[in-house]
């Protein structure tokens, strides 16, 4: 759930509606581009789900795409927002052997169902174009971190509203995995312990309507 070209592609940023969406492609119906990623079933069927559950809520077109294995990122998958066509680009890098793995993540997450911490990677990507899409800015004073920590509450949101009794165990593990990002572009886990110390945070995450929820987290964000 790292985003390390975003502070080089403008546009870019660091991953469902009702439940119904979410099960709209059954195991196998569209590949992906995860096949040679471990898990690789789970991933791809999780991939489409999420990620078009979500585009289908607040109105974009969803693809995936394969980067060459010679491109230099950083993460095992990156989004872009492209306003112009309404279209959200999800990035797989096939090669991906850095820190920030799929597969060094869900350490931190030990005891939950890798379903559920899979789908709350790609609701975290998501949640950077469903920010973009609409237009939700956080203005000049820490941007990139706040666009990271509204990645992160929009993914804590998904596993609420679809696996409550996980969403305090999913917590406790993203505050881990933030935790050791000390030194880093990435290290906001103070931020990120104060934003979800606020007493009304819940309710932000459990907002039913899209658009609504979607400005709830921002507005969360905004108060810190």
């Amino acid at each position: 759930m790292r985003h390390t070209s975003w502070a080089v592609l403008n546009t870019v940023v660091c991953a469902a509606g009702v439940a119904s969406v979410l099960c709209l492609l059954p195991l196998g119906a569209q590949a992906n581009g995860f096949q040679n990623f471990d898990d690789a079933a789970l991933i791809d069927q999780v991939a489409g789900a999420v990620a078009r559950g979500y585009g289908n809520m607040h109105g974009y077109r969803v693809q995936f795409k394969m980067l060459h294995e010679s491109t230099p990122y950083e993460s095992a998958l990156m989004t872009q927002y492209t306003p112009a066509n309404r279209t959200c680009t999800f990035f797989i890098n096939p090669k991906d052997t850095s820190w920030h793995s799929f597969e060094h993540y869900l350490q931190f997450f030990e005891g939950l169902p890798k379903k559920v911490v899979y789908e709350a990677f790609f609701a975290h990507e998501s949640g950077h174009c469903v920010q973009f899409k609409e237009q939700i800015d956080f203005g000049p004073v820490e941007r990139a971190q706040r666009q990271e920590l509204y990645a992160d509450v929009f993914a804590l949101s998904h596993v609420e509203r679809y696996y409550p009794k996980y969403r305090p165990a999913f917590q406790i593990g993203l505050m881990k995995m933030r935790s050791v990002e000390k030194g880093t572009p990435y290290d906001f886990s103070r931020l990120l312990h104060k934003l979800l110390g606020q007493p009304d945070l819940l309710t932000a995450l459990k907002v039913t309507g899209p658009q609504e929820r979607a400005f709830a987290i921002a507005r969360a964000v905004d108060r810190l």
